[in-house]
């Protein structure tokens, strides 16, 4: 989600008026640093992680009692969280994993009778918009899994790569589509079953992100109205090309470096 942050995250959770924030999924703490610097001094920022690929007691020294991180998985903590103002949600890729923090999250807001927060989603298109990714499947009840292996995806395929492919050493699902398959068809069945109107905008680029706001915080935050408006107005429409494609170029710099680099050293 970070190579999104400047262009729209940043903007969202400023005009959905945020002064506590709860990141899923932190991997390098990019972001996490983001929000604490964007953010004020009343603020607070909950991050879940069970894997961090960084200290997070380097953040919690340099933002005291404004820094809550937690060394676990989405759903043995959010139930216990206070109400958030924004929600930014790219943790485990899969099906009964994303539902069921949009649930929480929905809960905890209904109980102390608040807007639910802004919903801001990472991986809804391809590759895990609708096939699941599992980082420890036993997590996942039986039923709610697919069956998975190690084996790469291609796009435009439903089943797995016999050889190559994208995240071939992760445990994806063995097909693309179908029920309980994939983070967008999770937010499908919680928007369906969601009793208030939600508002949904898909940016499909970067894997795709979802703004998800309800009425509630709609008509309690004009400005976040106005951005959704924006982002899905033409107007805007060439700046995420540019985006999409200065993303593509850094990832493709980034991967030739890889390349000849262990080609070097063998």
């Amino acid at each position: 989600m970070y190579p999104l942050w400047s262009t729209i995250v940043e903007s969202a959770v400023v005009a959905a008026g945020a002064t506590r924030v709860v990141e899923i999924g932190a991997q390098r703490g990019k972001t996490t640093l983001q929000l604490l610097h964007l953010l004020g001094p009343e603020s607070e920022v909950h991050v879940i992680d069970p894997v961090p690929m960084f200290d997070p007691t380097e953040h919690a020294r340099r933002f005291p009692g404004r820094y809550v991180f937690y060394r676990d998985i989405s759903h043995n903590v959010l139930a216990d969280l206070p109400p958030c103002d924004a929600a930014l949600i790219d943790g485990d890729h899969n099906w009964y994993t994303v539902y069921h923090e949009l649930r929480m999250l929905r809960e905890t807001a209904r109980e102390a009778e608040v807007p639910m927060p802004l919903l801001i989603l990472h991986d809804v298109c391809w590759p895990y918009g609708r096939r699941d990714l599992y980082h420890a499947p036993e997590r996942i009840p039986e039923e709610f899994r697919q069956p998975y292996e190690s084996r790469g995806i291609l796009p435009g395929h439903s089943e797995l790569a016999k050889e190559g492919g994208l995240n071939q050493q992760l445990c994806n699902a063995v097909r693309e589509g179908g029920p309980h398959n994939g983070v967008a068809t999770a937010l499908d069945d919680f928007a369906a079953e969601h009793d208030r109107p939600l508002r949904r905008v898909v940016l499909p680029l970067f894997h795709g992100l979802a703004l998800v706001a309800d009425q509630d915080r709609l008509d309690a935050r004009p400005e976040l109205v106005a951005l959704l408006d924006r982002l899905e107005g033409p107007e805007t429409r060439y700046e995420l090309i540019e985006l999409g494609e200065s993303i593509r170029v850094r990832e493709q710099a980034q991967q030739h470096g890889l390349r000849f680099s262990a080609e070097a050293q063998a």
